[in-house]
Order: structure tokens, then C-alpha cells, then sequence
């Protein structure tokens, strides 16, 4: 059945991999600095590669098991309710520091919904911000290290905050390939349809 476009506002991506640090368990290893006790944070996540490769409900990707010299630490599963059922995953790149028991936030994370959650036609993108990588539309954040891609089927949004450029961002980028749908790393992603003057409606 189909459901009517959906209504929520949008939350800040960067908002989003904060709190991913907070609901993923962690192990951590000490050290003591001069601000205090250090930790250094490995999160763990609820799923893992098997799982998110027997999924059905739409492409998944990801850069390997490392990117950018970042281990992929933790494979987060999140299955949503409101405002209408959906499926979210998140591939935990490499670990962070926690100093004084705060939170810290990965530094390469790459987060994927279901197109119809997040698409480019529902907000305005600058034209600054409009790029094309891999034979799919995107959008680059010119404030904070972030690209989001629109292939068929999926959004994918790659927050790199500890990456050291915007190349290594990209570089991320051209080394997805699928996981429960068959995708090289060098191949094109599959091109999303003109969806210009009308929503993505989701489905039960």
C-alpha cells in the first residue's frame, strides 16, 4: 500500500552521525592525557556485512573493509516506524577519541535510506553544491566534509569528518560497490528516474 509523502522535517546530517555515536555500544581502550582520561572508541554496531547482503529492501553499498586507511569498525542497522516504515543502515568507518566520557563521532560513516526518505527534489540544492559522480546526480557540503549520492533505488550520504580532503571524500565515493546487489567498484551507479515534478511516494 502506498503511503502519502512524508512529512517529517529533515535532520541535519551531521546531527545524525552524532547520535549514531550514542545509541552504537563501544569498546574503548585508555590513556590518560592532560585534559583528562582519553578513550579511544570502536564502536559496535547491531548488524553486520551477512545481514545487510541477504536485505531486500533496496541497494546497499559500501567502500570495503577500509577506506581511506579507516577499518570498517561496525555495520548499524535502524528500523523505523514513523513517519512511515523504513529501513536504515550505516557503515562505521575507523574509531574516534573520547575525552572526559563526551561523545565523539566517527570519522568516515556512510549512511543509506531508501530513495523515497531523501531525495534530491525534496529540498533545494545550490548550484555550487551539484556534482555528478559515478553517472548519478549529488550534492557536496562546502561546510562540512559531506556528499550525498542519488543512484536508483537508494540515497547515500558519506559524512568524512576525519578525513583530511574533500579528495579523500570522493575518493570514498568511487570505491562503493554493492552489497546485496551486484556493483563493481569502477562501474557507473545505476541512474535514478526523472522524478522532477512529482514526489517519491514509499512503501509499506
Amino acid at each position: 500500500m502506498s503511503e502519502g509523502v512524508w512529512k517529517r522535517p529533515l535532520v541535519p546530517i551531521v546531527g545524525l552521525v552524532i547520535a549514531l555515536t550514542t545509541v552504537i555500544g563501544v569498546g574503548a581502550g585508555c590513556i590518560v592525557g592532560e585534559g583528562g582520561e582519553s578513550r579511544l572508541v570502536r564502536p559496535h554496531g547491531n548488524s553486520s556485512l551477512a545481514e545487510a547482503r541477504a536485505f531486500g529492501g533496496f541497494p546497499l553499498y559500501f567502500a570495503g573493509p577500509s577506506a581511506s586507511r579507516l577499518r570498517l569498525e561496525a555495520v548499524q542497522r535502524t528500523d523505523r516506524t514513523s513517519p512511515a516504515p523504513h529501513t536504515e543502515f550505516a557503515l562505521i568507518y575507523g574509531a574516534c577519541r573520547s575525552v572526559g566520557g563526551g561523545g565523539c563521532s566517527p570519522p568516515l560513516v556512510i549512511l543509506l535510506w531508501p530513495a523515497c526518505y531523501r531525495y534530491e527534489q525534496r529540498y533545494s540544492i545550490p548550484a555550487r553544491e551539484r556534482v555528478r559522480v559515478r553517472g548519478v546526480p549529488g550534492r557536496l557540503s562546502p561546510t562540512f566534509r559531506r556528499l550525498e549520492l542519488y543512484p536508483a533505488g537508494t540515497t547515500i550520504v558519506i559524512n568524512g569528518g576525519g578525513l583530511a580532503s574533500t579528495a579523500e571524500l570522493l575518493a570514498v565515493a568511487r570505491a562503493l560497490r554493492g552489497l546485496n546487489t551486484r556493483l563493481g567498484a569502477s562501474a557507473l551507479l545505476p541512474a535514478r528516474p526523472d522524478h522532477a515534478d512529482r514526489t517519491i511516494k514509499c512503501r509499506r
